[in-house]
């Protein structure tokens, strides 16, 4: 019977280098998983890629939604293990390659949440599960008429396995087969190292695709004005606003060190 292949997937899409934690990390998978082939999807990648969600989200240059398609047509079409770049393997984890698609959940310490992860994915070629969740892209638009579609995957891979198998918040972040050989791990697998527990990777949420603020359409005025909320995420000093290529920000108020209203005139 095949195995998930030994194949690392990563996305690096857009202009910037790859900063020093992200060059860790990448370290750590050829020092544990040195007889792993490491496949990078970049800008050329895309040029054999029909999809027009992807299209509108790397015009956009939101690189973090680029990745949420990619890893899935990576997974789909040559199997393997998908790891975002601020994923540190911390052993060995061929003793997964005998399922046919694993993950795990995430810990958002912020709010001591857990959500299925989509920063480690494991799964064979033509897998159902991975099958499924890239075909909900081919009716999805990045450029919407209410703006851009900023819903994250790990709330779609949530939605999907609440219809496909029942399996709803709140997490208990226990071991769950979706399928026989289809598993979802405790976080301490694959998310966050605990004193005494095994594990075999840590995300370190480090964020470099996502973007600065969080946006919120609150009045629209006729056709072609809105006015928008912005609240800062993460703490940089870009101002990476969320806005269609044919918006532009006619003038902004700050209220707060996060939050800031902006009008927008679509052009």
């Amino acid at each position: 019977m095949k195995q998930i292949p030994k194949i690392i997937h990563y996305v690096w899409v857009g202009e910037k280098e790859k900063p020093e934690l992200v060059l860790k990390c990448i370290e750590s998978w050829k020092r544990f998983l040195p007889d792993y082939e490491i496949i990078e999807w970049n800008n050329d990648s895309l040029k054999n890629i029909k999809n027009q969600y992807v299209e509108e989200a790397f015009r956009n240059k939101k690189w973090a939604f680029v990745s949420d398609y990619l890893r899935l047509y990576a997974l789909y079409h040559q199997g393997g293990i998908y790891l975002d770049t601020d994923c540190e393997i911390t052993q060995n984890i061929d003793e997964f390659l005998d399922l046919d698609f694993f993950s795990c959940y995430e810990y958002f310490d912020s709010r001591a949440e857990l959500f299925p992860i989509s920063a480690l994915l494991g799964a064979k070629a033509n897998n159902s599960i991975i099958f499924d969740l890239l075909k909900e892209y081919d009716n999805l638009r990045f450029e919407t008429e209410n703006g851009l579609d900023l819903t994250t995957n790990t709330v779609r891979i949530s939605n999907y396995f609440s219809k496909k198998f029942n399996f709803n918040p709140p997490y208990n972040g226990e071991k769950i087969h979706l399928e026989s050989k289809s598993i979802i791990f405790p976080y301490t697998f694959f998310c966050k190292k605990e004193d005494g527990i095994v594990n075999y990777a840590i995300h370190h949420f480090n964020g470099s695709w996502l973007p600065t603020y969080q946006r919120r359409d609150k009045i629209r005025i006729g056709k072609n004005y809105i006015l928008s909320r912005f609240k800062k995420e993460r703490n940089r000093e870009d101002n990476d606003y969320p806005i269609n290529q044919n918006e532009e920000i006619l003038f902004n108020i700050k209220f707060s060190k996060k939050k800031l209203f902006c009008l927008i005139k679509k052009k």
